[in-house]
């Protein structure tokens, strides 16, 4: 949300300059990524860089990026990559189906960490490596050029709240040389770290995904009750929210879910508000493959272009502005 008077959280000169030796300590600054996408048209306004910090303290169902939850890295087998290169004595496809039993001994982790040092297709792979943020700022600084109309850099996950430190380092940096910040959340974070970031945000597209707490427990692992006490505080002081709704079928994608969250959105303190709906996808199937998990939301189908047309109707009759896919 935007309004017409200047937000009342403290914000700072878009190119706030840092002193040698304060950019020297924030660019040594350490965390765990699993990606940076490129000329990314989705995390926020014009063409921008997005950042995946690992590890969310949420497990949804519907998670497009499994490969976000846990903090550290992780090994993944990219299945249809493998070309069976005979470097061992059985396939990693075979193996792999059988990595998370009880039974498999300590040996065997030890043996797909060393096959992931070699594997010729990259097949078996490490998903996260620690960098530090002056690492991922020489990439970002290579996309400057397009950042046109607004662009700028995203930070996402995951949840990028979990690691603070990189989370601002990234985020001065960028604002030292007059890169537009944004930031991914679930809402799901101590206050005191919202403050000590929105200093350094052009803009906060903040996840709501159910305004029933115990729907919201059954379906991501905790309650709403932070991730909203969060948004009504940032709403009260102006901070620059957008909101955005995954219309999950099986979860909050129905008139009455629709309802409560559009209820809830319209009662906020503050002007007009901006919601996006993101349409539910399966894109990330592949991925729970590949870490050797099973996908939580398969037998939910994806929306019609239809139905998600009627929910985005009932959403702005609540006089909210609504964008489908943000």
């Amino acid at each position: 949300m935007r309004s017409s008077s200047e937000p009342n959280f403290p914000k700072s000169s878009p190119l706030a300059a840092l002193t040698e030796t304060e950019k020297a300590r924030l660019e040594q600054v350490e965390g765990i990524i699993f990606d940076i996408q490129r000329y990314s048209v989705h995390d926020g306004p014009g063409l921008r860089t997005s950042v995946f910090l690992k590890g969310c303290p949420l497990r949804c169902g519907w998670c497009a990026n499994p490969e976000s939850q846990q903090p550290q890295p992780e090994l993944a087998l990219s299945e249809s990559n493998c070309m069976t290169c005979g470097q061992f004595e059985t396939p990693c496809p075979i193996c792999w189906a059988n990595r998370d039993r009880p039974e498999r001994p300590t040996v065997q982790l030890q043996a797909f960490e060393t096959r992931a040092a070699v594997c010729p297709t990259g097949a078996i792979h490490w998903l996260g490596e620690r960098r530090t943020a002056g690492e991922i700022m020489r990439i970002v600084r290579r996309d400057a050029p397009f950042y046109a109309e607004g662009g700028g850099l995203t930070l996402t996950g995951g949840e990028a709240t979990m690691q603070p430190d990189l989370a601002e380092a990234l985020l001065r940096l960028a604002r030292a040389e007059g890169i537009s910040t944004a930031l991914e959340t679930c809402g799901h974070t101590r206050w005191s770290v919202l403050e000590r970031l929105l200093p350094y945000l052009d803009h906060l597209l903040y996840d709501l995904k159910h305004v029933d707490s115990e729907l919201h427990r059954q379906h991501t692992g905790l309650g709403n009750e932070l991730i909203l006490a969060n948004l009504r505080r940032l709403v009260a002081s102006q901070a620059p929210v957008t909101i955005r709704v995954p219309l999950i079928p099986g979860f909050n994608a129905t008139v009455e879910s629709m309802q409560a969250i559009a209820g809830f959105v319209r009662d906020l303190a503050g002007s007009r508000l901006s919601l996006d709906l993101l349409p539910y996808h399966t894109l990330g199937q592949a991925k729970y493959q590949a870490l050797g998990r099973p996908y939580p939301w398969v037998d939910h189908a994806r929306l019609t272009g239809a139905e998600v047309e009627a929910l985005a109707r009932l959403v702005e009759s609540y006089g909210l502005t609504v964008t489908v896919g943000g």
